[in-house]
């Protein structure tokens, strides 16, 4: 191979120009996807949709709707909303809702809305009429209703908060309706009632889409302090502008390929691609500075810029391939998590790797040979005499005592490990909005009012005309009494209530104990109680119905547990006639994401190590190296998930994905290091000497670039979501583990171990080893 690379560069320094040329005409070309870059944030796009939960969820919103739902809530700056002017909005917005375009008008629910009735008994008759059918008048009026609604049991707490300062309204809009002109809609509505009296608060998917669609603009001035930080760093560690170029270069034009690859194939822009020009210009931008360093140490040592491209692009360029490789391949294998949105995001940031890889052996070996290098730029900069600093103790630490730096990294391992019985799995959608936006204020105002809101839904179904039968009333009393027990499920609906609800107002002293099990009683209730407010839990042929919980939380751990609680509530009464299918709604579908995700992400993480170990496997011709080059992520992938552990961070799907995005970036660290100090020792044939020159090289190196991944993901620390500011915490902890583990752990084993893959010297080395060796002693 390096015979194979070194005929390649020399005939790529013979033709630069067309080299360079063709590397910047292919560029533009793939470079011009970018005007066809889309943004598509569909969460339903996240889904895995061979789960049950999501193929469920699917099933009810056809019938049921429940994928668009918008809560709106009313809140005065003062008292209570039991005031004329209050209700004059509530009573406009729910108007103003009901004839919004895409609007599926039976899930309009508020105090005013239509499908909230209440049962009444005018002499001997059941009537079910509107609860609140147009705002009062007057003080009395205002007070009656207020009588009325805490009368109800049907609706205390929904429309109203507990505490009375907030009314809600809620909608659901038709599938085929966009979010953002669900979001537009609702914001035009909403825009009409605001007022410094009242303030209005919003939430539901479309609305979260719309912030996250704020938050991908600024995504841009993030990505641009990004490129700021990695520039900074590389000036400090070169010492001159070639080098803070020619890396640069190499960064930007490989994420312009990835976006423009993303635009020519239909990949768009969301809350998990946009994080695409992060990844590749860190990348990037390291893999340029480790071939840059080798550029300046071959023409210190040659003198020649062309001599020395060729010979620093042979020697290094197969190390670089098979980093790029390793990396590139552990973020394509997302896609065995058959999340299209994954999949996605691992394809674009593989292919700017991709990029980085041919525009290095391409534009960059070019552009090194016409770009005249005069002898200073192999002078290193402030940043690089720093970190030689730092590397001497390291050095002196592992090559003196390298039984100490094994068992150091052992105790940092067996912590890292106590920590993991503490560790937590589950999502909770809160704590990702930050309240320094509105969609995160409102969020904890709704969490404040109206804290039940997360909805698992169960399905019913039987033949036509089933759910009217005693056991699928005995049924959905069972199933909300079963949710209604768990301390984290606010309340539960059915319509097994409204049917309770008649009974206890058509036949109070009977109705103690529940509806009987009357086929003629239920059917009669059926006929007295019928009104629109029927349309939000049952079919028109009476063969399918939902049953409601509302849980305090979008925590993936409640919903977990109320299921099971749910199954076991089945198993103990299983249904002869109708069949129960659970759980729809936006609780399960967190559920299942996360436990997809968390072990989609244990198999990705599985497979770069893999990928790593063969490919290392590959290029050192041992597994034993291939061993020997995945120790350092292993290391780091022990440490992360410690400290999430020990900080109280979830291993969620944020977590997970952000520990995979890690072990990705962290794996050429070792490959660069182990084979450079293999390359040394076969010259050198003295471990020492090698390892310190490879300290001094390799070492140097790889120290600045993990320097420079973590000062481009540290500018997301201030960013208002909480997934991009976990990653700028924890990738660069773990650029930091990998780095040391590289330059300390690595070369320790090596000694202590001394693999033959390694110490193996071809017959040629050993000769020369023995004659220096003979040459010295005289």
């Amino acid at each position: 191979m390096q015979d194979f690379l070194k005929r390649y560069a020399e005939f790529a320094v013979r033709r630069a120009w067309l080299v360079l040329a063709g590397s910047l005409v292919l560029s533009a070309l793939v470079a011009s996807g970018m005007s066809r870059l889309v943004v598509d944030l569909d969460t339903q796009k996240q889904l895995p949709a061979d789960n049950p939960y999501i193929v469920l969820d699917q099933k009810i919103r056809k019938e049921f709707g429940g994928k668009n739902f918008v809560a709106i809530a009313v809140i005065p700056a003062s008292g209570r909303v039991w005031r004329r002017e209050v209700l004059e909005v509530v009573h406009g917005l729910t108007l103003d809702l009901l004839n919004a375009p895409g609007v599926i008008r039976q899930t309009v629910i508020s105090l005013s809305s239509p499908y909230v009735r209440v049962p009444r008994l005018q002499g001997d008759a059941l009537t079910v009429d509107y609860l609140m059918r147009d705002v009062p008048e007057d003080d009395a009026g205002v007070q009656a209703l207020r009588e009325r609604y805490n009368g109800e049991p049907l609706f205390r707490g929904t429309v109203v908060s507990e505490d009375e300062r907030a009314a809600m309204i809620l909608a659901d809009f038709y599938d085929d309706r966009r979010e953002v002109e669900i979001d537009a809609a609702v914001q035009a509505a909403v825009g009409k009632y605001r007022s410094p009296e009242i303030y209005i608060a919003l939430t539901g998917r479309p609305i979260l889409e719309a912030a996250e669609a704020s938050l991908l603009e600024r995504q841009r001035w993030y990505f641009l302090a990004t490129v700021g930080a990695i520039l900074v760093v590389l000036y400090l560690a070169f010492g001159h502008v070639q080098g803070v170029i020619i890396p640069s270069t190499t960064a930007l034009l490989s994420t312009a390929w990835a976006m423009g690859f993303m635009g020519h194939v239909g990949i768009p822009m969301n809350a998990w691609t946009t994080a695409t020009p992060l990844i590749v210009v860190t990348v990037a931008a390291g893999h340029s500075a480790q071939m840059l360093k080798r550029y300046y140490e071959e023409f210190r040592r040659l003198g020649n810029r062309t001599a020395a491209v060729v010979e620093s692009t042979s020697r290094i360029g197969v190390v670089m391939i098979a980093a790029g490789a390793t990396a590139g391949s552990g973020f394509a294998g997302l896609s065995i998590l058959r999340i299209a949105t994954l999949t996605n995001f691992g394809w674009s940031v593989a292919s700017g790797i991709a990029a980085a890889v041919i525009l290095e052996m391409t534009f960059m070996v070019a552009l090194r040979v016409l770009w005249p290098s005069r002898r200073e730029t192999g002078i290193e900069g402030p940043l690089s005499n720093a970190l030689g600093l730092v590397l001497r103790p390291l050095e002196a630490a592992t090559a003196r005592h390298p039984w100490r730096v094994v068992a150091t990294f052992g105790a940092v391992a067996v912590v890292a490990a106590a920590g993991y019985p503490r560790l937590c799995t589950e999502f909770t959608v809160e704590r990702y909005h930050s309240r320094r936006t509105k969609a995160g204020r409102d969020l904890a105002l709704f969490d404040k009012h109206f804290p039940s809101t997360t909805t698992l839904t169960i399905l019913i179904e039987g033949e036509p005309g089933a759910i009217k039968r005693p056991e699928a009333i005995r049924l959905m009393r069972g199933l909300t009494d079963t949710m209604a027990d768990d301390p984290d499920v606010g309340r539960t609906s059915s319509l097994a209530d409204i049917l309770q609800r008649s009974f206890e107002v058509f036949a109070p002293e009977n109705a103690g104990n529940g509806i009987p099990d009357d086929p003629n009683l239920i059917a009669q209730l059926f006929f007295l109680s019928d009104s629109p407010a029927f349309e939000r839990y049952v079919d028109r042929a009476y063969s399918r119905s939902v049953v409601f919980g509302f849980l305090n939380h979008e925590d993936s751990g409640i919903t977990r547990r109320v299921i099971n609680r749910l199954r076991g509530y089945l198993e103990s009464h299983p249904p002869q006639s109708v069949r129960v299918a659970l759980a729809g709604g936006a609780g399960p579908l967190i559920l299942a994401v996360n436990e997809h995700t968390v072990r989609g992400k244990a198999l990705n993480i599985a497979t770069i190590l893999f990928v790593i170990f063969a490919i290392a496997s590959l290029l050192l011709r041992t597994p034993i190296g291939g061993a020997y080059m995945t120790a350092p992520l292993v290391m780091a992938l022990f440490v992360n998930v410690g400290l999430f552990a020990w900080l109280g961070v979830a291993f969620d799907l944020v977590g997970a994905s952000i520990a995979a995005i890690g072990v990705g970036i962290g794996a050429d660290y070792a490959i660069y290091f182990l084979y450079r100090l293999r390359e040394e020792y076969r010259a050198r044939g003295d471990i020492r000497a090698a390892l310190h020159e490879t300290m001094d090289t390799s070492g140097r190196a790889v120290l600045f670039v993990a320097l420079a991944v973590s000062a481009g993901f540290a500018d997301n620390v201030p960013s208002d979501f909480l997934g991009l500011q976990l990653m700028g915490v924890f990738v660069p902890v773990t650029m930091v583990v990998s780095c040391l583990t590289a330059l300390t752990l690595l070369p320790a084993l090596v000694l202590l171990l001394r693999p033959r893959f390694v110490f193996d010297l071809p017959k040629q080395a050993g000769e020369a080893s023995e004659a220096t060796l003979a040459t010295a002693a005289e």
